[in-house]
C-alpha cells in the first residue's frame, strides 16, 4: 500500500485581515430580551427544547414581522439565542431600519452580521517521497501510521506515547468541529466520522473569481443542508480583489485529523485519538470566511442545540458534542456569537478554541469569551509561536508549529484535500489553529477514561496537569500522559550506578531511597565514576534516552573518585538530561559515553561531527543507536544521523547511515562484537541546529 505524498501548507492562520470585508452588506442580527417572550436567560435547559424553540421562534417571528420595515425582510430565526436575521435590500437604508428595530423595548440589540476569515489557505508546497505502509506496531505506543515520524514532535511535545498505552480515545466520546467542513471520503479519518453533521453556511455570499464570474461562498447551490463536505477551497489573490482556486486545502478537514484521524491502521498519519466520534459541522465556506449567525448556528448544534435550519425551522442534533473545537475567530466582542457560547457552554460542552495568530495580546474572539479554553501556539523547540497571541485570556499552550525556524517538517502534519486532484493528501501548517485540536483530542482521551467529568472539570485536569512555567501564553505546555494519569510523569524509581573508570565496567547498580540517597557497599580499591537515573516503566532500565540521566562532575566531564580502604566516601550531585556540551569535534575532545547510557547534544555546524569515548569493558556485542529529543530523526528540529566508529587509533571500524529512510527514519543504528579497549563514535548531522541523542548499549 503506498499513500500520497506529504506536502508542505502554509499557515491557515485565524483572523481577520485588513483588506477583508468586515460584515455582510445588507444583514443585520436583532437580540431578543428573554422577558419579552417569557423565556428564561441564556443556557437554561429549557431553550435546549424543541418545543420550546418551536413556540419562541414563532414568538419573534409575529414580533419582528410587525417591526420590520417594507425595506428589509427576515431571513432568519435562531430561537435557541433568542435572535433573529433580517436582510435589508437597499443598503442605504441600513442604518435607519437598524434604528427602527432598537426602538422597540422588547429589542436588547442590533448589530451587523460580521465575516469571520482564515488568514490564510493551504497551497501546494512541494513533496515527500512516497512511503509504504509499515507493519502493525507492538506495543501499541507508536502508531504504525507511515507518515507519523511528521508528527512525531508534536505528539510527542505533549507525551502522547506514554498517554497511548493507557487509551487511545473511545468512540463513545463526541467531538464536534465547527469549521469549513469535511471530506468523508477521506480514508485518513473517514471511519471516525458522524453522519450527523450540518452545513451552516449561507448561499448569499459571494466570491468574485480572479477568471471570471462568481461563486458563493457556499459553493454546493443549496445554503443550510445536511451535508458539511468541503467542495472546494478560494483564497483571495495578491491584490485581495479576487479570489484564485487552492490546489489543496481543508482546514477543518486538517484540524479533525489532529483530534481523530484513524491511528495504527498502517496509513497517512493519526490523530490524537485513535477511536472518537467527530460530528463536522460546517461555518465556514470556500472563501475561508463565514458570517457571526452562521458560525452560532454551527456553534448550538454542535451542542445539540435547536438551530436556524434556513426554511424557517430548527435542526437539532440528537445529542451534544463533550467538547466543541472553534479553531476559528477575530478580533472584536460580538453578542450573537457569546450567546451562542454562553448557550453551548451550558449544554455542559468544554469549547476550545484557537487564541489567534497575531503576535498580540488584543482580546480575539470566540477564545477571549470565559466560558472557553484559549490554546496558543508552541514550536518544536518549545518556545512560543512567533505568531501566536498571547495574554490574561490564554488558558494552555500545545503545539502549533513554527515554520520560522527554518524548515517545513517544523509545522503540524494532518489530513487535507487535495482538490485539484480530487484525492486525499497529507500536509504540514502552523497556527494556533492546529494547537487547538491537540487540547481537544487530549481532553477526549481524559473522557474516554472518565467519561462523568464535567465540562469545569476537564478544563481543570488539562490545565492543572500542564507541564512548565504559566506565562502570558497559557498555564503550561498540554500534557496529555498527565492530564489522563492524574499525576505529573510517570512513577520513577531512582538508581545510582558506578563504573570501574579504567575499564568501563559497572561495579555496581543500587537502588536509592525516596530522597535520593544511596549506598554503596564493599567496593574494592581503584578509581570510579559515579551515574544516577530514573526507571520510569519499572523495567529497572536507566540510562535510557529521554530518562533522567547523569554523572558526578557532569555528563561532558564527568568526575572520578578514589576508593582507597573502607572508609565512607561521600558525594552528591543532581541528574537531570545528559546534555554534553560541544566542542567535541576530535578524538582528543571526545565526550565519554558509558555503556548502558546515553547523550543528548546539538549539531551546531553540519560540517562537524560530535566525537564520543567509549571504553568497552569486555569482549562482546555493542550497539549504538541515535534518537530524537522529542521526535522522529530528521523532522522538526531532530536530526538526521549517521555514525562511525573508531578505534583508539581512530582508525575506521564501521560506518552506518538512516535505519530505514523508505519509512522516513533517519536515525542511525550500529550493532557490532567488539574486544575490550578504547573506541570511539561518531556522530554526522546532515543541517545544522538538529539535536539527537545517542545511546550505548551491551
Amino acid at each position: 500500500m503506498s499513500v500520497l505524498p506529504m506536502r508542505r501548507a502554509p499557515p491557515p492562520r485565524v483572523g481577520r485581515k485588513g483588506s477583508h470585508a468586515v460584515a455582510t452588506p445588507g444583514d443585520l442580527i436583532v437580540r431578543f430580551r428573554p422577558s419579552a417572550f417569557g423565556a428564561p436567560g441564556l443556557g437554561a435547559p429549557v431553550l435546549g427544547r424543541a418545543s420550546a424553540a418551536h413556540a419562541f421562534g414563532a414568538a419573534i417571528h409575529k414580533r419582528l414581522s410587525a417591526m420590520v420595515p417594507a425595506a428589509a425582510h427576515i431571513v432568519g430565526v435562531s430561537p435557541t439565542i433568542l435572535a433573529a436575521r433580517v436582510h435589508v435590500v437597499d443598503t442605504m437604508q441600513l442604518d435607519a431600519v437598524a434604528a427602527a428595530l432598537r426602538r422597540d423595548p422588547a429589542v436588547a440589540s442590533v448589530g451587523r452580521n460580521r465575516l469571520i476569515w482564515l488568514d490564510e489557505k493551504f497551497a501546494r508546497a512541494g513533496g515527500m517521497p512516497r512511503a509504504a505502509a509499515a507493519g502493525r506496531a507492538a506495543p501499541r505506543t507508536t502508531p504504525n501510521d507511515p507518515f507519523y515520524p511528521f508528527q512525531a514532535w508534536h505528539y510527542g511535545m505533549i507525551d502522547l506515547p506514554r498517554a497511548w498505552p493507557i487509551t487511545t480515545g473511545s468512540p463513545a466520546v463526541l467531538v464536534a468541529v465547527v469549521d469549513d467542513g469535511i471530506r468523508f471520503d477521506h480514508p485518513g479519518i473517514a471511519r471516525n466520522l458522524t453522519e450527523d453533521g450540518y452545513d451552516f453556511v449561507s448561499d448569499v455570499d459571494s466570491l468574485r473569481l480572479c477568471a471570471g464570474g462568481t461563486i458563493s461562498n457556499a459553493a454546493d447551490g443549496d445554503g443550510y443542508d445536511p451535508n458539511p463536505t468541503n467542495p472546494s477551497s478560494y483564497s483571495l489573490d495578491p491584490t485581495g480583489t479576487c479570489f484564485l482556486p487552492d490546489a489543496f486545502g481543508g482546514h477543518g478537514l486538517h484540524v479533525a485529523g489532529t483530534i481523530g484521524a484513524s491511528g495504527n491502521d498502517g496509513l497517512g498519519v493519526s490523530g490524537v485519538n485513535w477511536a472518537v466520534r467527530i460530528r463536522p459541522v460546517r461555518a465556514l465556506g470556500s472563501g475561508g470566511f463565514g458570517e457571526t449567525y452562521d458560525i452560532a448556528q454551527g456553534i448550538l448544534y454542535a451542542a445539540g442545540l435547536p438551530a436556524d435550519n434556513g426554511v424557517g425551522a430548527t435542526v437539532q442534533a440528537s445529542t451534544g458534542a463533550r467538547i466543541i473545537n472553534l479553531s476559528l475567530g477575530g478580533p472584536g466582542d460580538d453578542p450573537t456569537l457569546h450567546d451562542a457560547i454562553i448557550s453551548a457552554a451550558g449544554t455542559g460542552a468544554l469549547i476550545v478554541a484557537a487564541a489567534g495568530n497575531d503576535s498580540t495580546s488584543d482580546l480575539f474572539y470566540p477564545a477571549a469569551y470565559p466560558e472557553v479554553l484559549a490554546v496558543a501556539a508552541v514550536g518544536p523547540d518549545g518556545a512560543a509561536a512567533p505568531y501566536s497571541n498571547f495574554g490574561s485570556y490564554v488558558g494552555i499552550r500545545a503545539p502549533g508549529g513554527n515554520f520560522a525556524l527554518g524548515d517545513a517538517t517544523d509545522g503540524v502534519a494532518s489530513t487535507v484535500w487535495d482538490f485539484q486532484a480530487g484525492e486525499p493528501d497529507y500536509a504540514l501548517a502552523e497556527g494556533t489553529s492546529m494547537a487547538a485540536p491537540h487540547v481537544t483530542g487530549a481532553a477526549a482521551l481524559v473522557l474516554a477514561r472518565e467519561p462523568g467529568l464535567t465540562a469545569a472539570a476537564l478544563r481543570q485536569r488539562l490545565t492543572m496537569y500542564a507541564v512548565g512555567p504559566a506565562s502570558v501564553y497559557g498555564a503550561g505546555l498540554l500534557n496529555a500522559y498527565n492530564s489522563v494519569t492524574q499525576t505529573f510523569g510517570p512513577p520513577t524509581q531512582l538508581y545510582a550506578r558506578l563504573y570501574a573508570a579504567t575499564t568501563g565496567a559497572i561495579a555496581q547498580t543500587v537502588t536509592a531511597q525516596s530522597d535520593g540517597a544511596f549506598a554503596f557497599d564493599d567496593v574494592p580499591d581503584g578509581t570510579y565514576f559515579v551515574y544516577g537515573g530514573a526507571d520510569e516503566a519499572g523495567d529497572r532500565l536507566i540510562g535510557w534516552p529521554g530518562r533522567v540521566w547523569g554523572a558526578l562532575g557532569g555528563s561532558t566531564t564527568p568526575q572520578t573518585v578514589g576508593v582507597l580502604g573502607r572508609v565512607h566516601y561521600p558525594v552528591s550531585f543532581s541528574i537531570g538530561l545528559p546534555a554534553v556540551q560541544a566542542p567535541n569535534h576530535s578524538l582528543e575532545t571526545a565526550s565519554p559515553l558509558m555503556i548502558g547510557g546515553y547523550v543528548q547534544a546539538v549539531i551546531e555546524d553540519a560540517l562537524n561531527v560530535d566525537v564520543y569515548r567509549v571504553t568497552v569493558p569486555k569482549f562482546g556485542f555493542y550497539e549504538f543507536e541515535t534518537s530524537g529529543w522529542v521526535g522522529a530523526c530528521g523532522f522538526a528540529l531532530e536530526q538526521a544521523t549517521s555514525i562511525g566508529l573508531f578505534d583508539a587509533a581512530g582508525k575506521p571500524i564501521s560506518a552506518d547511515d538512516f535505519i530505514d529512510s523508505r519509512h522516513f527514519n533517519f536515525c542511525s543504528r550500529l550493532s557490532r562484537s567488539l574486544k575490550q579497549g578504547t573506541y570511539y563514535v561518531a556522530v554526522a548531522g546532515f543541517f545544522n541546529g538538529g539535536r539527537y541523542r545517542l545511546r550505548a548499549l551491551h
